[in-house]
């Protein structure tokens, strides 16, 4: 079973080194590398030739005008062969038994996708508190997940990712306008709905933040941020159903069961809604990625946030012109 492992790269040339050469040390050997290079600016060029020469028959290499990484991701997935396809950001590393350990899931078993999660690092490779993408366990049906929870965002990064081939071969090309970034996302919610993923509790690589990347867990955003992120779910639910139409998937996703997303807009209109409090508040107490005792913290949170609504004096958001 030939793994390809596609690796978009956009002005991380000093981070590639070890990139590449944590896939070149795989105990696992039949593997081809795809480097995408997106039109970076800076010494990434001469850094992806000379990693080239130390495994030529291995590395394959793609030089691109800036298209972001949907339009990367299109470059090598057009460009492997592979029976399985795996995504490794360009800062990020993986532990020399990675694909070992995903090739021996794809071959006992009939998912179409593994995922796996990763330690968190810095950009001097310092483990950071011992600190981890893991998240909620998930199942096997991950389109119960994603339609359940309104497409909310629960998983590994991009470089726990790997999928089957012929899967993907129903998800590619994506669209390189709306995906320019986080089409990881893309992925994953449309496999979703094409077989069985598999999520493997096990930290198999490291995802580094260092301040220039677009990392989890960002901090508190500003609203200009927020609001960037409220449009990115709609678009990407308008996206997930659009492929569902395509492959004539009966159901559709509920935008309305996105916790966050439901929750976010509603405080962002600022003023008390009873039947919106009612409705997030059943949502809270249901959660399934909340324990009994986070759904009990954040429905206090909530209400009590709520509450201070409507001690506000209204609002007229009428307009005043003619």
């Amino acid at each position: 079973m030939k793994v390809s492992v596609i690796i978009s790269n956009y002005n991380y040339a000093r981070y590639l080194p070890k990139t590449i050469d944590s896939v070149l040390a795989q105990t696992y050997s039949n593997i081809e590398i795809i480097i995408v290079d997106d039109g970076s600016k800076d010494d990434s060029r001469d850094v992806i030739t000379k990693l080239q020469a130390k495994a030529p028959n291995q590395i394959k290499t793609i030089f691109q005008p800036n298209q972001g990484q949907g339009g990367a991701f299109n470059a090598g997935f057009q460009a492997a062969s592979g029976d399985i396809i795996a995504f490794l950001d360009a800062d990020d590393i993986w532990k020399p038994e990675k694909v070992q350990r995903i090739v021996e899931i794809f071959n006992t078993s009939d998912v179409v996708g593994v995922m796996h999660h990763l330690d968190i690092i810095d950009a001097d490779d310092k483990y950071m508190n011992n600190a981890s993408t893991q998240g909620p366990k998930l199942s096997e049906d991950l389109a119960k997940v994603v339609l359940n929870t309104g497409n909310a965002w629960c998983f590994p990064p991009t470089s726990g990712l790997s999928y089957r081939r012929e899967a993907l071969e129903k998800v590619f090309p994506i669209d390189p306008i709306k995906w320019r970034i986080w089409a990881d996302g893309c992925i994953i919610y449309c496999t979703a709905f094409l077989g069985k993923i598999k999520t493997l509790h096990e930290n198999l690589g490291s995802y580094r933040i260092h301040g220039a990347n677009n990392h989890i867990g960002q901090g508190v955003a500003t609203k200009e941020q927020e609001a960037k992120a409220q449009a990115g779910i709609e678009q990407t639910n308008r996206y997930i159903n659009e492929f569902l139409e395509r492959i004539n998937y009966p159901t559709r996703v509920d935008l309305s069961r996105n916790l966050q997303y439901r929750r976010t807009k509603y405080y962002q209109q600022g003023k008390w809604n009873s039947r919106e409090v009612w409705a997030i508040s059943r949502l809270i107490m249901g959660w399934s990625f909340y324990s009994w005792q986070e759904r009990v913290y954040y429905l206090t949170r909530f209400l009590f946030k709520s509450g201070k609504f409507l001690a506000r004096p209204a609002v007229n958001t009428e307009s005043t012109t003619i």
